[in-house]
């Protein structure tokens, strides 16, 4: 047969035996042994058409103990889920290579361009105009980490993007259709500041399809992942794109770069905040509390641009030195970022106006698993297993397609002999 090192002939030397672990118990296997005068290299070769993993499990295996492992701790696992489960008794050193191994093989794929399944379009969901709409979505959440032989690390950002359908926004209306504007102004009028950012448009509407990706990714990595993800949905086929964001560093240039064509909303939770801190600070007391319900109930219901308006026409001696800070905040955020604060016209048309969706993902795709109470990792495999996170949220079709996904890396089955 032909090295897959060198390229030149090996030879066949005999047949050779291995234990491996399967979904129905342990087994030897005897496969024929080749090996290469010219590197120096053995090789399996039924070792890679078995897809045998670096821990001797088969396909099947290896697939339930990485599930497994996605869900819940390497310890947890191969103590209490495993052997009830699967019936299969590991360590807690090879569920954690196994798991950790295939989200490196995730994310090495995924950095070479692939995506997994057959290309298929999701049913965008319309907005009030009858027009379709794809949503695209990023932040960012902190994970604990751990140096070398136990020592003290900095925390790491995990970046989590997401391209998804929402369902219409009014739960209650025909798809597409927003609530009653004056129903709705009515109702708000009597809301606190908080209450009022918390409102239907704010909340992760549930999704008829999602894609997620995670990892220690940089934006431009990200960008292109993300890129190639929504071209697998269709999301060129939908006729309105949407990117929801909080005005992080660098959010805008990402959705400049990466998604020309979408309308920039920054999430109203967050622009309500600065005026809630500073309403609170300009007038202390419950008179702040009332201020504060009504500045933001007239950004919800008139934009970004009114509110900044009525920053600007504060004489600064009405301005104690205690809400100075504030002030400032809000006046610098509402000057650069008013223009994505049309909420009117955007509730009008029925679209979302939070990034609820990508804050539950950073909470369902990585805290839940990553941020577990005590937990320390390292860079590698906080990556890997934040990549398998990713793909078993998103769309119930991800996770079974990447299984099934060819080819698997070649290095798996040849060593260097000596």
């Amino acid at each position: 047969m032909t090295c897959p090192k060198c390229g030149e002939s090996a030879r066949f030397v005999d047949y050779r035996s291995k234990d491996i672990t399967s979904l129905v118990g342990e087994m030897r296997l005897s496969r024929p042994y080749y090996h290469c005068k010219h590197c120096h290299t053995g090789i399996w070769p039924w070792d890679a058409v078995l897809c045998l993993s670096d821990e001797s499990l088969t396909r099947g295996a290896e697939e339930v103990v990485a599930m497994l492992g996605t869900l819940d701790s390497f310890g947890t696992v191969a103590e209490s889920v495993l052997p009830k489960a699967a019936g299969l008794s590991l360590s807690e050193s090879t569920v954690e290579r196994a798991t950790e191994n295939a989200g490196k093989r995730l994310g090495a794929w995924l950095e070479a361009g692939e995506v997994f399944g057959p290309q298929k379009p999701f049913d965008w969901n319309c907005d009030a105009e009858g027009k379709t709409c794809a949503y695209v979505s990023l932040d960012a959440t902190g994970i604990l980490m751990q140096g070398p032989n136990g020592a003290k690390a900095d925390g790491r950002m995990v970046e989590v993007g997401m391209i998804f359908d929402p369902q219409p926004r009014t739960p209650n209306a025909p798809p597409g259709v927003p609530a009653d504007p004056q129903k709705g102004a009515k109702k708000d009028a009597k809301k606190g500041a908080k209450k009022e950012a918390k409102d239907d448009e704010d909340i992760c509407r549930p999704c008829d399809g999602v894609r997620y990706l995670a990892g220690h990714y940089t934006l431009e990595e990200l960008g292109q992942q993300l890129r190639r993800q929504g071209a697998h949905v269709g999301m060129d086929s939908a006729e309105v794109h949407i990117a929801l964001t909080d005005a992080g560093q660098g959010f805008e240039r990402f959705i400049d770069v990466n998604f020309p064509r979408a309308v920039k909303i920054v999430d109203f939770r967050h622009a309500s905040e600065y005026v809630n801190d500073f309403a609170k600070a300009y007038r202390p007391g419950k008179d702040g509390d009332g201020l504060a319900t009504t500045w933001c109930h007239m950004l919800k219901h008139e934009g970004g641009l009114a509110f900044l308006k009525v920053l600007q026409s504060l004489e600064a001696s009405s301005i104690g030195e205690a809400a100075q800070a504030s002030f400032g905040a809000a006046l610098s955020y509402f000057r650069n970022h008013s223009g994505r604060m049309d909420y009117p016209t955007y509730l009008k048309k029925g679209w979302q106006i939070g990034t609820g969706g990508v804050e539950s993902a950073c909470k369902n795709v990585v805290n839940h698993r990553l941020n577990k109470g005590g937990m320390r990792w390292g860079e590698e495999g906080s990556d890997a297993v934040s990549h398998l996170r990713g793909l078993f949220c998103s769309s119930h079709d991800q996770w079974s397609a990447f299984w099934a996904h060819k080819p698997r890396p070649k290095t798996v089955n040849a060593f260097s002999a000596a």
